[in-house]
């Protein structure tokens, strides 16, 4: 390689044999995101919470434990009710689960990423993945 190519290929890491790249872009991305969405929503939760309150304990809050048989039925009850959103302790709520979903959204897109460019093993290994993932969501 001369030193044209390789000039460009640092200029430009998304080249040719470089697909990882743009996948691991991508990922980190969705996680940093992720966490500021979930910061935000956090945050604006223990404000509305002081603001409420004058306090900032959420001890007994019904809205900040997780209730029903699993955390998919947790999420359906949870964005169901837009009244919760609008509290501190829902706000809170919000941005946690937010934060716990951000992990399974990335191992989603490495599926979809894998599929697409038909790499039969990472696929496998990534779906193994979601799919424990998303089994300990339904089960607990």
């Amino acid at each position: 390689m001369c030193v044209a190519d390789e000039d460009h290929f640092m200029a430009n890491p998304t080249t040719e044999g470089s697909g990882e790249t743009k996948l691991e872009t991508a990922i980190s991305y969705t996680l940093i995101i992720g966490v500021v969405v979930s910061l935000i929503f956090i945050m604006a939760g223990m404000i509305l919470l002081y603001h409420q309150y004058h306090i900032m304990s959420t001890s007994e809050e019904p809205a900040m434990f997780i209730r029903g048989n699993n955390f998919l039925a947790f999420l359906v009850q949870l964005f169901g009710k837009k009244s919760t959103w609008f509290t501190g302790a829902g706000l809170i709520t919000v941005g946690s689960v937010v934060l716990i979903l951000t992990p399974y959204l990335r191992t989603l897109m490495s599926v979809v990423y894998f599929a697409g460019r038909r790499n039969v093993k990472y696929f496998v290994i990534t779906l193994f993945v979601l799919s424990i993932l998303t089994l300990s969501f339904i089960l607990h």
